[in-house]
C-alpha cells in the first residue's frame, strides 16, 4: 500500500488524534505527546486496568518480523486504552514494549496501533464481508460502516510500554487467531506486524460462547497450518499468555516485546500465496 495515503490522510476530530501524536513525537515533543495522550483517556477510553504485578513483557533485542498489513487497516482518531466498546468474548490485558532492537533500551514516544476482528471474525468498519467467506485479495478495503470496535492507538511511557484493554480474537476465513500492529516512532512508521495467539488457549476459547456462535464451516486454520504464520515470523510474534483466573472468564495477560530500528523504515513484507 501508499503509505502516504494510508499514514498522512487521517481524518480531523474532536480530543487528541493519531496525527497530532505523531506530529509532536515527529518534532521531538515526546512529553507534549505523553500529555496529550493522557488527556484522551480521560474522556475516551474505558475502566482503568489495574496495574501488572509483574514485567509484562521482558526486554529483548530481538528485530520483530515485519508482515503484511492486511486489507482491513483505517486510520481512525482513536487514542483508546479499552478497544472493546460492545464487542463480547474472553478479557485481554495487551501489553507491548516497544525497544530498540540493537540496543534494546526501550522506547518512549512510540505511537502503537492496534486492530482485530471480533468474536464471529468481523473487523470493524467492514460489517458487511462475510468472515465465513475468503477475504478479500486487494491490499486495502475502504470501510463501508462507522463501526470502530477493537480499533486503538496508544503511546508509549518512558519504559517504552503500552496497554490495551480488549478481547480474545476470533478468527475467519483462511487464517489464524491474530492481531495487527503498526508502530511509529519519531513520526516515523517502522513496524508493521501481525500479533498471534497460543494454540493450547485459541482451542479453548472458540469452544466457547460468543465465539462458538458461527457455522462450523470453515474449519478454524491453526497457527501451524497459516501460511503468513510460516512466512512472517509467527512463531517469533506469538504473544505470551498469562491466565488471570481459574477459568477463561478472567482472561488473560498477553505481552511481547517488539524490536524495531527507530530511524528507519522497513520495506513492505512480501508473501507468497498459498497454492489453491
Amino acid at each position: 500500500m501508499d503509505e502516504q495515503r494510508t499514514r498522512a490522510q487521517e481524518p480531523d476530530g474532536g480530543g487528541t488524534s493519531r496525527r497530532t501524536l505523531l506530529t509532536a513525537v515527529g518534532l521531538g515533543a515526546v512529553g507534549l505527546g505523553v500529555a496529550a495522550c493522557a488527556a484522551a483517556e480521560e474522556t475516551t477510553a474505558g475502566p482503568t486496568l489495574p496495574t501488572p504485578t509483574s514485567n509484562p513483557s521482558p526486554q529483548t533485542c530481538v528485530l520483530s518480523p515485519e508482515a503484511i498489513e492486511g486489507p482491513y487497516y483505517i486510520d481512525h482518531d482513536l487514542v483508546r486504552t479499552d478497544i472493546r466498546e460492545d464487542r463480547q468474548g474472553v478479557p485481554v490485558e495487551l501489553n507491548l514494549t516497544v525497544v530498540d532492537a540493537v540496543s534494546c533500551v526501550p522506547l518512549p514516544g512510540a505511537v502503537v496501533d492496534i486492530w482485530h476482528c471480533d468474536a464471529l471474525g468481523y473487523y470493524s468498519g467492514h460489517l458487511g464481508l462475510d468472515p465465513n467467506a475468503a477475504p478479500s485479495p486487494t491490499p486495502h478495503v475502504e470501510p463501508t460502516d462507522p463501526s470502530t470496535f477493537l480499533r486503538g492507538t496508544q503511546i508509549s511511557g518512558a519504559d517504552g510500554a503500552v496497554r490495551f484493554q480488549t478481547i480474545y480474537p476470533g478468527y475467519y476465513h483462511g487464517r489464524s487467531i491474530h492481531l495487527h500492529v503498526l508502530v511509529h516512532v519519531g513520526g516515523r512508521m517502522v513496524h508493521t506486524g501481525q500479533l498471534y495467539l497460543p494454540e493450547e488457549y485459541s482451542a479453548r476459547v472458540v469452544a466457547t460462547v460468543p465465539y462458538s456462535n458461527r457455522p462450523a464451516e470453515p474449519k478454524r486454520v491453526t497457527n501451524d497450518n497459516d501460511f503468513l504464520f510460516a512466512q512472517q515470523g509467527g512463531a517469533q510474534t506469538t504473544l505470551r499468555m498469562e491466565p488471570l483466573g481459574p477459568d477463561l472468564s478472567h482472561g488473560f495477560r498477553a505481552s511481547l516485546s517488539m524490536g524495531v530500528i527507530p530511524d528507519k523504515t522497513p520495506p513492505p513484507a512480501t508473501f507468497v500465496p498459498p497454492a489453491n
